[in-house]
């Protein structure tokens, strides 16, 4: 048997097979395969197909060009290939019974048509709904063939025209006048000279008791039809004018005896089926519960927020159903259609009239105004206990007017806007979703797919989950994908979602209500232009999150613009602010993001916001680098750009502030920066964050991020940036403890130096190879290299340079037993860090002071010393020089007779040393090991 394949025309041409998306070359070849497709099973003659492909001009060879088009599309369809069969006299394609939506749209349509002939409303209704479903955009929407167009286009276009009219006729006769008004206003100004939607749309006004609204209807489309044809309105428009005027009987609504979709007798009961596969939500559904008494009594109104696609309608209905039989008054429903595909919310006037059509009121007794009818609504709720659904709600202005005025009623509100106004002023309560946990998402999909299946694939049952961003939405189509090929291992569908750039395409329904683009664009629709421009230009944000002050400069615009806008995607809940002033989405709305910044903005926009966003970071973080080191402002940088304002930081601990808050973000713009050819910019921002991660201890982010700075020097051809880069990845190297290779990159290093004759590099250079040589005992050697870099600075005249070298000498001279020359070489350094106001070295300073009075046998000058290096590290954040004053101070101690206070200082080092992963904890091990050993042991 062939494998099903899913051809696809009322929308982009869609192939679709064994659950892949088969990719047809733009041009030629997609309008060969539509012309086979919308002949599908009956041969197509060369000639027709010609003149589809080139109008009146095909070229001499098209016979021949022809063929060629047909065996590449064959290979382009892999197995599904086959289908197109070669004729006497042209090419078929065969296409099994369902397997091309436009017969299946055409057979669903006849079947509307036929029972709405029949008066069989709902079976009408339900045939043209699942007719339009099949609509995924404007028929042969990327066929560039405009004879296919001009032969195809307006007769489908014409079909589904007609689907909407029965469908909404249908519900016009099953009592949905309000919800058929709104739908009806857009489409009449979509389509101003169709006659019979003009009457579809004076019909809904009149039955929701909106007569005078009905008659204006009519004039302006009289106006239309004489401004446009030069005529009048037809024989259907004018009878039906006339019958207004007279409120004829004939339009009444025929109210059904049983259609569940209007009036029933007794309380309503009007909430939608149960959720199938509801999962998790144990904390969510108890916070609900905790809201009610057990009378059922609680807030006037919840509401439930969050990002589209998180399960908020899903929650609520499920937890509707639960507390269903406390509310004996029975239970309402209404869409409010806030974030629509129509676009065109429910208008508070139209809601209050379904919810009256729903509480039994007769239409002539319906009141005229919002305020009369509001009136009414509350008067008909009062003393009754009702719950109320209203989904979908777009602010508080819709919904205010909808709130019972005496207590004994709930309503429970769906949002993605967060309606803090209800809270604020209607004492409402908020819950607001977030994506499942992973448990929960694991359980959702293993529920849909069977759990055996599931247990077949754990590892790819994960890697879904995270790839769908544990979103209940994503994973609901996800499943139904899965689900529908029982027979298919998960890993296909795996690879699939991981390709970034179609993940959505991977997530599409083809229906708009579950399709993940299509819902992630209606909230976008109701978007500000700044907040929809400032929602793309974040996809171009490297991440994880973004401060306000980064979001003005990649924007270009002032700091208070920015947070204005920032605050409208909360708002609409397209953004979280996860931390007080930083903000993130989730992988599936960037990926939309970055769908519609690529689409919208143009090559050199985005390039433009890019450099403006690295500009921010560099500039931000060369301030917040000065005040770590002042020896950082001896780079040279880049001059901002115009529109990007770095952040004021005043001091110290603001500076380490800003870098702690920023670190994940600053590696992921050197990585941006590398791979969009900012290569300055990638060399700059590593150099600007090396002080930092030092402090931090982030010795792998260091690495890693100078290697980035390397491979941008290369490709800039920047010998000095090569140099520097060489020296700082040294660094890192012997601080975890790889020598070798720290020694081979400053070799290469001190090389490029001295051709380039930079002689504070060279002195740079003999620091790090003094701190090496520290490291490994070699005492002679670090005091070498100590006062060869001592004599560099000086010969440039660097004091804040010369300050660290002289602390170096004194340090490495206490490894050769020189205490007294080290003591003085590490005061003169403290005297010339204090005096420059660098604390950073002053700390280190005390450290090595410390050293060599513990030499000199100075036990309490020792401590005083160490405690003051402490002291002032833990203010600096500089965990790992911390960790080896305290290692010193346990020295000290232990020495001192004070083992207890030894054994403190030493944990303590500990504890850091394990957080780093230095292998310096092996050495402070050995120390509590011993000091913890039988006095026999010890003395061994």
């Amino acid at each position: 048997m062939a494998a099903l394949v899913e051809f696809g025309l009322l929308g982009p041409l869609m192939v679709r097979c064994a659950d892949t998306t088969l990719p047809v070359q733009r041009g030629h070849q997609r309008a060969l395969l539509a012309t086979l497709l919308l002949d599908a099973n009956r041969a197509v003659p060369v000639d027709t197909i010609a003149e589809m492909l080139w109008a009146s001009e095909p070229p001499p060879s098209a016979a021949v060009t022809i063929r060629n088009y047909v065996r590449r599309l064959r290979r382009a369809l892999g197995s599904a290939g086959s289908r197109i069969v070669t004729q006497p006299r042209g090419y078929l394609i065969r296409a099994e019974p369902g397997e091309l939506d436009v017969p299946r749209f055409e057979l669903l349509l006849t079947a509307a048509r036929t029972a709405a002939r029949g008066r069989s409303w709902p079976r009408a209704e339900e045939q043209a709904r699942q007719a339009l479903e099949l609509w995924r955009g404007e028929p042969l929407a990327d066929i560039e063939s405009e004879a296919l167009q001009l032969r195809e286009a307006p007769r489908l276009a014409e079909l589904r025209l007609q689907a909407l009219e029965t469908r909404i006729e249908a519900g016009l006769q099953l009592g949905s006048h309000a919800e058929m008004a709104v739908e009806l206003s857009r489409l009449t100004a979509a389509h101003p000279l169709r006659e019979h939607l003009h009457a579809l749309l004076m019909l809904a006004l009149y039955r929701c008791g909106r007569q005078a609204d009905a008659l204006d209807a009519y004039q302006r489309v009289r106006a239309i039809l004489g401004d446009e044809l030069g005529a009048g309105p037809g024989a259907e428009l004018t009878r039906l004018h006339q019958q207004i005027l007279t409120g004829h009987s004939a339009l009444a609504w025929p109210q059904p005896a049983v259609t569940g979709r209007g009036p029933a007798p007794g309380a309503p009961r009007q909430l939608p089926a149960a959720v199938a596969h509801f999962t998790g939500r144990g904390a969510d559904l108890a916070v609900l519960a905790g809201l009610l008494d057990t009378a059922g009594a609680g807030p006037p109104a919840v509401v439930i927020g969050g990002t589209a696609g998180v399960g908020k309608t899903a929650l609520a209905i499920h937890w509707a159903r639960q507390v269903a039989d406390r509310f004996p008054g029975g239970q309402l429903y209404l869409n409010l259609r806030g974030f629509d595909p129509s676009g065109i919310p429910v208008p508070p006037a139209l809601a209050i009239r379904a919810l009256l059509d729903a509480l039994g009121v007769p239409p002539p007794a319906v009141p005229a105004g919002l305020d009369a009818m509001a009136g009414l609504y509350r008067s008909l709720l009062a003393g009754r206990r009702m719950l109320i659904v209203l989904d979908n709600a777009l602010d508080e202005q819709q919904v205010r007017p909808l709130l019972p005025g005496s207590p004994g009623c709930l309503v429970l509100i769906t949002s993605r806007s967060q309606l803090a106004g209800l809270v604020a002023a209607d004492s409402a309560r908020l819950l607001t979703l977030d994506a499942f946990t992973a448990t929960e998402a694991r359980q959702m999909l293993s529920r849909s797919i069977g759990a055996a299946r599931a247990a077949t694939e754990p590892d790819v049952l994960s890697e879904i989950v995270s790839l769908c961003a544990r979103m209940p939405l994503a994973l609901a189509v996800t499943a139904a994908r899965a689900a529908a090929r029982p027979q298919f291992p998960l890993a296909p569908l795996a690879a699939e979602l991981r390709d970034a750039h179609g993940r959505l395409s991977a997530l599409s329904t083809g229906e708009d209500r579950t399709d993940i683009r299509a819902v992630f664009s209606w909230s976008c629709q109701q978007l500000s232009p700044a907040a929809a421009r400032m929602f793309r230009l974040l996809a171009l944000h490297p991440g994880p999150d973004i401060a306000a002050a980064a979001a003005a400069s990649l924007a270009g615009q002032v700091l208070p613009w920015a947070r204005a806008q920032l605050r409208e995607l909360t708002r609409h809940s397209l953004l979280t602010e996860h931390v007080p002033g930083r903000y993130l989405f989730h992988d599936l709305l960037c990926a939309y993001a970055t769908e519609q910044v690529q689409a919208i903005e143009s090559g050199e926009e985005r390039r433009a916001a890019t450099a403006r966003v690295l500009d921010h970071y560099l500039h931000t973080a060369h301030a917040a680098a000065v005040l770590l080191n002042p020896a950082s402002a001896a780079v040279i940088m880049l001059s901002a750009g115009l529109g990007v304002t770095p952040e004021r930081l005043a001091d110290h601990p603001q500076a380490l502030a800003w870098f702690d808050a920023e670190h994940r973000v600053l590696l992921s713009a050197v990585t941006l920066a590398a791979g969009e050819g900012f290569d300055t910019h990638a060399k700059l921002l590593s150099w600007t964050m090396a002080n930092y991660l030092d402090l931090r201890g982030y010795w792998d982010d260091w690495a890693a991020s100078q290697r980035t700075a390397l491979a941008a020097a290369d490709r800039l051809g920047d010998a000095a940036g090569q140099a520097a880069a060489r020296r700082l990845l040294a660094h890192t190297c012997a601080r975890t403890g790889d020598f070798d290779l720290a020694r081979e990159h400053l070799t290469d290093c001190i090389g490029l130096y001295r051709r380039l004759g930079d002689l504070p590099g060279q002195a740079r250079a003999h620091q790090t190879l003094c701190w090496i040589a520290e490291r490994q005992g070699r005492g002679a050697d670090a005091v070498g290299h100590a006062e060869q870099a001592l004599a560099l600075f000086r010969a440039t005249g660097d004091r804040a340079s010369q300050a660290v070298a002289l602390n170096n000498l004194g340090y490495s001279r206490i490894l050769l037993g020189q205490p007294e020359q080290a003591r003085a070489d590490c005061a003169q350094a403290l005297a010339l860090h204090r005096e420059l106001g660098n604390h950073y070295g002053e700390a280190v300073g005390w450290d090595s002071l410390g050293g060599a009075e513990y030499q000199l046998g100075h036990l309490a000058e020792a401590t005083t010393c160490y405690r003051r290096a402490i002291g002032l590290l833990r203010e600096l954040g500089g965990r790992f020089h911390e960790a080896a004053s305290l290692t010193g101070l346990g020295d000290v101690c232990l020495a001192a007779g004070r083992p207890g206070e030894a054994r403190d200082a030493w944990m303590l080092a500990l504890g850091i040393l394990d957080d780093l992963r230095h292998p310096d904890a092996l050495r402070v091990r050995g120390k509590l090991a011993q000091l913890t050993a039988p006095a026999a042991t010890r003395a061994i």
